[in-house]
């Protein structure tokens, strides 16, 4: 009896704290005379990540054949292509991180490669975004180690730009947004166009956790809107801080609307978008006003909504 104990016992020391999920590849093969499609995507057996990695594969798949019906043709330049394929960057008791690697070709010059990542805290498969895991002040210290870095990697006869570097680097949130969170470093993947030209290929950068340690929100998962949280004073920002997807949709708002601002040619073409959004922030205290709890959030969801809708119309 005391044999068998000792021996349990040793055996559960033994054992590792945490069993990484395992990793299957779902496959996704077609051939037509418009089009081919050869995509690999995982699935781990946790719900909540599967979910998540296998819509975005469909949404993919469904956009490239919904571009491919109608334009694809016979012959190796005129086939439209998709593949996508993936790497497990982290796979441990905190985060499961994966990039994806998506290449399409739709009858240019040559295939684009784009990249996707998705990190997952763990056990329960919460996604999580940069601005969650990094105060907002961390924004301009990422784009100048990632700065620095690119400047080093990228030599003047290897596709080395300045300007091009300035703009995929700078501090802009959606530079960053291809990223995987490793155990002692940020992972920061550029395809293509990015910050080099495409004769230099896709790009990375690791930035040192320790270089961003006084920038890590102690929450990862806690709302973070466009604004510092911790510094939200009025109701509505109170309200809008006090939900994870309303404090996303927030986000989502400010970076539509300022990528329609910076998309503008003129101050007259700015003029009105930047009236529009200054109408929205104050309607949205207006309609909302006097609201607490899940009505706020719900009132306020639904003028999020609208604006995102409004931002997203092409203009005449």
């Amino acid at each position: 009896m005391r044999l068998a104990l000792a021996i349990a016992l040793a055996a559960a020391l033994a054992a590792p704290a945490f069993a990484k999920l395992p990793v299957k590849t779902v496959k996704i093969a077609e051939k037509h005379k418009q089009y081919e499609i050869d995509v690999d995507y995982p699935r781990t057996g946790n719900k909540t990540i599967d979910a998540a990695m296998a819509e975005w594969v469909r949404d993919e798949v469904s956009r490239f054949r919904d571009d491919a019906a109608g334009n694809g043709g016979d012959g190796p330049f005129s086939t439209y292509m998709l593949g996508i394929g993936f790497d497990v960057a982290r796979n441990d008791d905190k985060v499961f991180a994966v990039v994806f690697t998506e290449s399409t070709y739709e009858g240019g010059a040559h295939p684009n490669t784009a990249f996707q990542t998705m990190n997952f805290l763990m056990p329960d498969g919460w996604q999580v975004y940069p601005q969650e895991i990094f105060t907002p002040d961390a924004l301009k210290t990422i784009s100048r180690l990632a700065t620095a870095d690119l400047k080093k990697q990228l030599k003047p006869d290897e596709g080395f730009d300045a300007d091009m570097i300035k703009n995929g680097a700078g501090p802009d949130w959606d530079n960053f947004v291809d990223f995987t969170i490793l155990p002692d470093a940020l992972d920061i993947q550029y395809p293509p166009y990015a910050v080099a030209p495409y004769v230099a290929g896709p790009q990375e950068t690791k930035i040192p956790l320790s270089a961003l340690k006084t920038f890590l929100r102690p929450d990862w998962r806690a709302p973070q809107a466009s604004f510092d949280c911790a510094k939200a004073r009025a109701w509505v920002e109170k309200a809008i801080c006090s939900d994870v997807n309303l404090a996303r949709l927030d986000r989502t708002v400010a970076d539509v609307y300022a990528a329609r601002l910076g998309a503008a040619d003129s101050d007259a073409a700015r003029l009105p978008v930047h009236g529009d959004q200054r109408e929205f922030l104050a309607a949205r205290i207006k309609k909302c006003g006097g609201q607490t709890g899940k009505a706020a959030i719900t009132c306020l969801t639904a003028q999020y909504n609208a604006r995102l809708k409004v931002l997203n119309t092409p203009p005449q």
